[in-house]
């Protein structure tokens, strides 16, 4: 028989998801925007509605019941089947607004994030657009969790047969130093370099790179940030291995810092848009076409006349 008192209901099935993986009915409502007793009542109106119990909740114990892990899986497919749904009307205009989470890396701030999420409001009127910056393994982990349904990020996931990705740009390492300094090698060797933290997979991919060369530069300052790193070199007169996008996307540093190629073998990265596979219908795929169109006018072109030598190798991918 139905349960009147207690229904099923989308909210709800949203809270118990959220609260699972955040770890916490406190956390969990944080990440919605609703107060935990709210939340609490949420689940308890599921566990009515399903007639079990699905997480063990105590002040010491946060657990899944048998019931609770069982249920995880399609509740989770039901988010995602609505907002295809939801996605699929919003695209055709017949649609109560629609809020999106997006996450994004640094070096769009101040080139292509602006124009972009103005373009997508014009398309999308119905959609409401909330956007953060943040290293590309935090916005993995962030998609994973739900707390974000989009991110644009270095390729870093793979296959993963939850993600879908859709390549936008291909983006060559670089090297930079200071106005009128010699490239080469020997003298580069000399002077400070200026690295990545390895808790980033830019610094990583540039680590690999120089062993893989035989280069291995003396250990000095790790930063995780363009702006703090370019800094830093121009302050030491220095040099340091970036790319072109961080160079071109990082306010100053086209003042402070000159390009040169790499005197090393030549290696990129490849920035994509994210999200969960089937959870947004088409709307990902318009909305990197979108951004291929924006980062190509305000970041390539740029990039090919400032420095021709990544004319072959700063590119976008349709």
């Amino acid at each position: 028989m139905e349960n009147i008192e207690n229904p099923f209901t989308f909210r709800a099935v949203q809270v118990f998801v959220a609260v699972v993986e955040a770890g916490s009915v406190t956390r969990g409502a944080h990440r919605l925007g609703i107060s935990p007793s709210t939340a609490s009542q949420q689940l308890s109106g599921l566990e009515h509605a399903l007639g079990t119990k699905l997480i063990e909740r105590t002040a010491r114990q946060f657990r899944l019941t048998q019931s609770g892990v069982l249920f995880l899986d399609p509740a989770k497919r039901i988010l995602d089947d609505v907002g295809a749904a939801k996605a699929r009307l919003v695209a055709a205009d017949q649609a109560p607004p629609m809020a999106l989470k997006i996450a994004l890396i640094e070096e769009f701030d101040a080139t292509v994030t602006a124009p972009w999420l103005v373009r997508l409001r014009r398309i999308f009127p119905n959609i409401s657009l909330s956007v953060t910056s943040g290293a590309s393994h935090e916005n993995n982990d962030a998609l994973d969790s739900r707390a974000i349904d989009m991110m644009v990020a270095v390729d870093t996931v793979g296959q993963a047969d939850w993600v879908e990705q859709h390549p936008l740009l291909k983006d060559p390492f670089i090297l930079v130093t200071t106005p009128h300094s010699s490239m080469d090698l020997p003298a580069l060797r000399s002077r400070p370099f200026v690295r990545y933290t390895r808790d980033l997979q830019i610094g990583r991919q540039i680590e690999a790179q120089l062993r893989r060369t035989g280069e291995h530069p003396a250990m000095g300052y790790e930063f995780t940030t363009n702006q703090a790193l370019f800094a830093m070199t121009a302050e030491l007169n220095g040099w340091a291995i970036t790319t072109a996008l961080a160079y071109l996307g990082t306010p100053l540093a086209t003042e402070i810092l000159t390009p040169h190629p790499l005197p090393i073998a030549q290696f990129s990265r490849t920035i994509a848009l994210h999200s969960r596979a089937g959870a947004l219908n088409a709307l990902p795929q318009t909305m990197a076409q979108e951004l291929r169109d924006f980062i190509d006018v305000k970041i390539v072109r740029d990039a090919h006349s400032r420095m021709p030598f990544v004319t072959d190798t700063l590119a976008i991918i349709r």
